[in-house]
């Protein structure tokens, strides 16, 4: 069981040193703190949000990025290497490997990889279930919010992530199999809106840097309207 604070246990995490640990999800913070200076809100026609407080109270609502962070700071998600982007362009089923009850995918482009918290790496491909970025006309992605997997689908891939986990054997009672399950459905579930706020952020630095024909401030306004709805579910 991993322990609160984004650790895993020791058995978890023994093969990941303390400075590794301590630079998960900072491939995430360097690249935005960074790769922000390159561009201003007004190249957008965007002005800065500015509270005033209303009688009676005495702060202002708290910002995605501090909602991400006290979330995810609570929730128990063991250190491991990531792949950090599996969507469907990064997945290659491999020709002549259909008898092998294994090694029938193959990832590619590990340009984001890093040791980072297994829940975003497993939210964030969730996510990625829907949106289709095939498509032919502007903005060149589609959306479908129904194809994100559902409870019985995201119990699917945890039950197959967990048999392949040397931690997890067969020796498992029932009752302690549902536990973690669940722990996972919840991990997983709320580092999903750590991808949602990512690549949202991350679309709007590629509007302004990069030469790809892409819609990247519709990707980022579909990914911003996925963290509002998805955060509505967490608890």
């Amino acid at each position: 069981m991993a322990a609160k604070g984004g650790r895993g246990t020791e058995s978890e995490d023994r093969a990941v040193p303390d400075a590794t640990r301590l630079q998960a999800y900072a491939w995430c913070r360097e690249f935005l703190a960074g790769s922000w200076k390159l561009i201003k809100a007004e190249e957008f026609g965007i002005e800065p949000v500015r509270y005033k407080a209303e009688p009676g109270r005495c702060a202002p609502p708290s910002a995605p990025s501090a909602v991400v962070s006290d979330l995810l700071e609570s929730t128990p998600s063991p250190v491991v290497f990531c792949h950090n982007d599996v969507q469907e362009g990064n997945i290659l089923l491999l020709a002549g490997h259909e008898a092998s009850p294994s090694d029938k995918l193959m990832l590619i482009d590990f340009e984001y990889s890093s040791y980072n918290y297994r829940g975003f790496d497993i939210g964030n491909h969730f996510c990625e279930w829907v949106y289709n970025y095939t498509h032919d006309s502007w903005p060149f992605f589609k959306a479908s919010p129904e194809n994100y997997p559902s409870r019985q689908q995201q119990l699917h891939f945890i039950r197959h992530y967990l048999s392949e986990h040397s931690g997890h054997r067969g020796d498992t009672t029932h009752e302690e199999q549902a536990r973690i399950e669940e722990e996972m459905l919840t991990e997983i579930n709320r580092f999903a809106l750590a991808s949602h706020f990512f690549w949202g952020l991350w679309s709007i630095l590629q509007a302004k840097i990069s030469t790809i024909q892409f819609g990247y401030l519709d990707y980022a306004q579909s990914r911003f309207q996925a963290y509002f709805q998805h955060k509505a579910q967490c608890s």
